[in-house]
């Protein structure tokens, strides 16, 4: 898909712009597009860039980057050197830490783990994304309700939680079991109410919202 769009942008003097602001440092050290070998014109990142910290990037063909200098950028805070100081920090220790293969693999055990426990309690989900972006659906007309009690009810035991993850590298196995114990009992709950049980007799206040479709 990648390789079509990258195609069709060159045939049609398109400049192909990858968004990797999310996707970026996850499965290597850069962006996807990496992995995949298909080269945008240009790139962007943030977040896990500066582990934190605010800070972005644009990267891209010098020819692309050169228009910068035809227009005119402003900034109230282009000379603010924390965010750069914490992105050069950030890779030194990605990259000597290899730090995507772990997440890549705390994800897969993650999401593995939410399909066991939706097998043992005999529920239906579906997983998605990156390994080190993954999340599960109910395959439910009570999805959003289920989504809200598991937050609720999470947060009660100290876990922020949804159903999805950004796994980092301090989501050591004794954190990832304890999460996983604490959702077991919700999970049994649910399955109570696909067998019946008002879900929204549960709730303590609004339902979530089900993302940027919200927005559409």
């Amino acid at each position: 898909y990648l390789q079509k769009v990258r195609d069709l942008a060159t045939e049609n003097n398109i400049i192909l712009i990858f968004d990797e602001c999310t996707s970026g440092f996850r499965e290597t050290f850069g962006g996807l597009h990496k992995k995949y070998n298909v080269e945008p014109d240009i790139a962007i990142f943030a977040k896990a860039l500066g582990n934190g910290y605010a800070i972005s990037a644009c990267i891209g063909r010098k020819k692309f980057m050169q228009a910068a200098q035809q227009t005119f950028i402003s900034s109230t805070f282009w000379t603010e050197r924390v965010g750069p100081t914490a992105a050069l920090k950030t890779l030194e220790v990605m990259e000597r830490e290899k730090s995507w293969q772990t997440i890549t693999q705390i994800g897969s055990n993650i999401s593995s783990q939410w399909q066991h426990l939706a097998d043992k309690h005999d529920l239906s989900i579906s997983t998605w994304g990156l390994p080190a972006l993954s999340g599960y659906t109910f395959n439910s007309p009570n999805a959003l309700s289920y989504k809200t009690l598991i937050t609720q009810e999470m947060l009660k035991k100290g876990y922020l939680a949804a159903n999805s993850v950004y796994a980092c590298t301090e989501h050591k196995q004794e954190l990832v079991d304890g999460y996983f114990e604490e959702l077991d009992p919700i999970f049994a709950t649910i399955k109570e109410c696909e067998d019946g049980r008002d879900v929204s007799s549960l709730l303590e206040g609004p339902l979530c919202h089900s993302g940027f479709k919200r927005l559409n």
